[in-house]
């Protein structure tokens, strides 16, 4: 056992990879030797917890006893009870198996991460630059809109067997906030540069909103961290100015970019506050939404309607389709497809707060703590997360924001450098 535990660290950075490449660029839903494959990288977690907890016991005991678990575990208890027992109105999209394959992971990694402390962020850090590679690599092969891109047309791509090409933009953006603590903090370009200009330039190539807009707020958290003087910081303040015009002429006047994300930005400024909803638009469809969950949320402020109810109600009906490829124009129930909204409406105020709690907590604890790494790369977290849930619902399908909370606690949890 001690030859195995002299390569902890590497044995680490592939089993996490391992979990989230399983988890968020093969998924679950569309196969059985999808399911096999996080089975087989869960396991591997497990054993591996397991070994570190014959080598260290009182850790893995801290990483199993503390307010990240009891979050996880209250929440996804109050998830079962609403789904298992469909309390509310009728919804069949609850799953045991799917709920299982998409908390416990996230559990796996915090444990393995507690036993790190004092290499934590080389661990996420290296274990993002497996991610990222193979994430591109998965899309390249499951995605055919490349063709079209490569083709010389200007067509949003990411898309994995674990979800769309705003997925793919929402995880590789976590995956980047460690590289870029790593290369603006640390300095450390040779080995982290790569993946990060390659996580960025996917992230752009999704033209997901939720993951290209946080990304200069994210580079404002670190320039400004990195500052040690006042002089520093008028100088980063000037660089950030300058990115982020230098960025939006890019989006404005590059075609192809325009076309990918550009478009979308000028949609969604034109489409927020009219009331005069366009459904033939992203934004249009969302601004029908939050009307409707403003309208019928007071029906069942509280404990909320049940779990994903709001697709189950008329007022949904909210998505223009062609049925049968014709002229015929129909209309299909969706779902809020923003966090914020989909908790208040399936729990009510109480799930709301029971999932939020712990974020906030974190922000908090962030602000007094005096790791600096763990200060930064929190704040940069949490500052995504503001627009990933505004963009689509995270709470039950994703292991992202578990993922993405569960290393923050354990960041938190490092001692103080």
């Amino acid at each position: 056992m001690d030859k195995i535990y002299k390569h902890k660290r590497l044995i680490s950075i592939i089993i996490v990879a391992a979990i989230v490449y399983a988890r968020c660029d093969l998924g679950i839903a569309l196969g059985m030797q999808y399911v096999l494959a996080n089975v087989l990288a869960n396991a591997l977690g497990v054993a591996w917890c397991l070994a570190l907890f014959v080598k260290d016991k009182a850790t893995t005991k801290k990483a199993l006893l503390n307010p990240a678990m009891a979050w996880a575990l209250a929440f996804s208890i109050l998830v079962f009870i609403y789904g298992h027992f469909k309390l509310g109105v009728y919804t069949d999209m609850y799953s045991r198996q799917y709920h299982i394959l998409t908390v416990v992971p996230a559990i796996l990694i915090m444990v393995i991460l507690f036993h790190h402390k004092d290499d934590m962020l080389d661990v996420i850090s290296k274990a993002g630059c497996i991610v990222i590679p193979l994430t591109l690599v998965t899309s390249l092969l499951f995605d055919p809109v490349w063709k079209q891109l490569f083709m010389g047309n200007a067509y949003r791509v990411g898309a994995t067997p674990a979800g769309t090409c705003v997925d793919t933009g929402n995880l590789l953006l976590i995956m980047l906030i460690p590289l870029m603590y790593q290369l603006i903090i640390n300095r450390k370009f040779k080995a982290y540069l790569w993946a990060a200009i390659l996580a960025i330039g996917q992230i752009f190539a999704s033209g997901s909103k939720s993951s290209v807009l946080p990304i200069i707020l994210v580079f404002a958290v670190m320039l400004l961290g990195a500052a040690k003087d006042k002089k520093t910081i008028r100088r980063n303040i000037i660089i950030l100015v300058i990115i982020a015009v230098c960025g939006s002429v890019a989006v404005m006047v590059i075609p192809a970019l325009y076309s990918i994300i550009g478009e979308r930005i000028v949609e969604m400024i034109s489409g927020v506050g009219s009331t005069d909803y366009d459904l033939h638009t992203s934004t249009g469809q969302r601004m029908a939404v939050i009307a409707a969950v403003k309208e019928h949320f007071w029906e069942h402020p509280i404990f909320g309607h049940g779990f994903y109810a709001f697709k189950q109600m008329a007022y949904s009906q909210l998505e223009e389709y062609r049925p049968n490829d014709g002229v015929e124009i129909a209309y299909r129930n969706i779902h809020t497809h923003m966090n914020y909204l989909e908790l208040l409406f399936s729990f009510g105020i109480f799930g709301f707060v029971m999932y939020y709690w712990f974020p906030v907590y974190l922000i908090i604890k962030s602000f007094f703590t005096k790791n600096k790494m763990a200060k930064l790369i929190i704040f940069s977290f949490m500052i995504s997360f503001v627009f990933m849930d505004l963009g689509i619902d995270m709470f039950y399908k994703y292991m992202t924001p578990y993922y993405t909370y569960l290393v923050a606690y354990c960041l938190l949890k490092q001692e103080d450098k």
